[in-house]
Parts: C-alpha cells; structure tokens; sequence
C-alpha cells in the first residue's frame, strides 16, 4: 500500500466536505485535480472508500477506516506542531470550535481574550445549530463543542464554564412585562414563540412549561436566537431566551425580561470533547482558561 500525505489530507478534506466539489474549493485546487488524486488512492488502496447516491455521500468500510487514520494523523500533527512551537517558545497551533448559535454572543469575547494571551494562536469559529454541532464534535472535525445541553453520549466529555441565565421575555408594551408574577401558570394564555427541535433553550422551556403543566400555544418555531428576538420585538409572543444575548435589546428597551418567581433558570455553557481524543496543547489551554470563566468581566 503505497500513497502520500497529500492524498491523506485530500481525502480528509473530501469527507469533510461531503463532496469532491466542496474538497476542491477548500483546498483551492481544481475538481478534475481532486478527482485524479482519490482515484490514484483508491488504486493504491485497492478498494473503493467512498460512494455516491444521489446526494448521498457515504464513506465504505475502507473509508472509515482511513478517516480514521487521517483523524489520528492530523490530531498527531497539529499536537507535534504546537509542542514545537512551545519548545522555540510561545503557543502556536489551531483551535477549532463548534458552536451553538446562542454562543455568538459570549464566544467572540472569550476567543479575543484568549488570542490577546496567545497571539499566535489561529482561531476557527463554526456558529452553527445544535444538531451540526453535535455532528461535528462525534466525527473529530472540531476540537471543541461548545453547546449548554450536553449530549448523552459514552464518548463524550465535557467541562462546564461560564453560566448562561435563561429569562421570560417579551414586548415592553406587554401586559406582564411591569408585573411580578407568581409563577409560570401566569403565562397560560400567552403565545410561545419557540426554537427548532433539538435545540438546547427549546429543551429547557418544554421542560419547564411541562413542569408548570401548561400546554403552550405555540406561535412561531424559529431557527436562530436572533429570529426569535425579531419576533418577540414585533410583538408576536413571549420566549424563553439567554440573558446574554438581551444587553442591546434591554438597553434600547426594545425587549423586556418577564419577572418571574423562581426565574431565571441558571445553565451553564459546556466546552464538549470526544473522550479518549488526545488533546494538542492549544485546545488544552483554551479548556484552563475556560475552567476561570464565569462571567465575560
């Protein structure tokens, strides 16, 4: 079996990408490039590693196993890279992070205080939904996750950070939004603007309605953070939301938070690794920073 790194990280970039049309414009190289090096490798190999169904692109047992191998390659390389790089002295390396959409609003600060520290250090931010985070994290394609409902998986470790207050919130005009209310059967009448399913506040806020034995009137599903502000902005319900990301809103008294007893419902945010994963010497950093951070002061 005969092939080269560079077909290694071709493919790699192929199966991250789902496609060689996506690998191509990753790496900037052509298609037609791409295509000459995984057919090269697949003769090498002497198995197909990869297929396509339609739309659908699946690795074969061969390709998982490579993947494999590429995962554990790169994990060596970049882990080589910033030991060496420690040694002619200062940190240098990559950090690579999932994230949830609600993140956009503590993960910029965190990350620009941690650069300040380590200036040498490249930093790759995803803001994606729960799900594709989920997905990220499982098959090695970020270091981190960063998510505040950590999944139930065996392979899966996690280390909690800064706390993430989640809050009632609604219209300043509302009829509840001057009231202290008693508790969440208050909102029995209300209209509930809601995230997506699987989401992690949509988690929280069927729990807590369940809890309260209310059967919501669901209003409007939506998909980022920053759409169900709009809409509770345009008066179209009430939602349960981050604190963190309300600082404008509240400010400019575009939202009001809803001054509920037993409220607000105190998360935390969870930087998620894959268990068993060597970790290279920046994400290793970047987790001690976060283990000092509750609070962005």
């Amino acid at each position: 079996m005969d092939f080269t790194i560079h077909q290694l990280q071709i493919f790699g970039a192929v199966v991250m990408e789902r496609s060689i049309t996506g690998a191509a414009r990753k790496l900037h190289m052509t298609q037609p490039a791409v295509s000459i090096q995984m057919k090269q490798l697949q003769q090498h190999i002497g198995m197909d590693l990869y297929e396509n169904r339609g739309k659908q692109f699946r690795l074969t047992d061969a390709g998982e196993e490579l993947y494999q191998l590429y995962l554990s390659f790169m994990n060596r390389m970049n882990t080589f890279d910033s030991t060496l790089s420690q040694i002619k002295g200062g940190l240098k390396g990559t950090l690579s992070i999932s994230a949830a959409s609600t993140a956009m609003y503590v993960m910029p600060y965190l990350l620009g205080e941690f650069q300040k520290e380590f200036e040498e250090v490249e930093i790759s931010l995803k803001v994606t939904n729960r799900f594709e985070v989920i997905n990220h994290i499982t098959n090695q394609d970020y270091s981190l996750a960063i998510l505040t409902q950590v999944p139930d998986r065996d392979n899966l470790e996690s280390i909690p950070f800064l706390k993430n207050p989640l809050v009632f919130a609604a219209h300043p005009s509302h009829p509840l939004a001057n009231k202290q209310i008693g508790s969440l059967k208050e909102l029995q009448d209300e209209t509930f603007i809601i995230r997506e399913q699987g989401s992690g506040t949509r988690m929280v806020m069927e729990k807590l309605l369940s809890e309260a034995g209310l059967q919501p009137r669901i209003g409007m599903e939506l998909g980022t953070n920053e759409a169900v502000k709009q809409a509770i902005m345009a008066g179209i319900g009430v939602s349960l939301v981050s604190e963190l990301s309300l600082t404008s809103e509240r400010r400019l008294e575009k939202i009001s938070v809803l001054d509920i007893s037993g409220l607000p419902v105190n998360t935390h945010w969870h930087a998620i690794y894959r268990k068993g994963r060597e970790v290279n010497p920046v994400t290793e950093h970047f987790l001690s920073f976060l283990e000092r951070k509750q609070n962005l002061q």
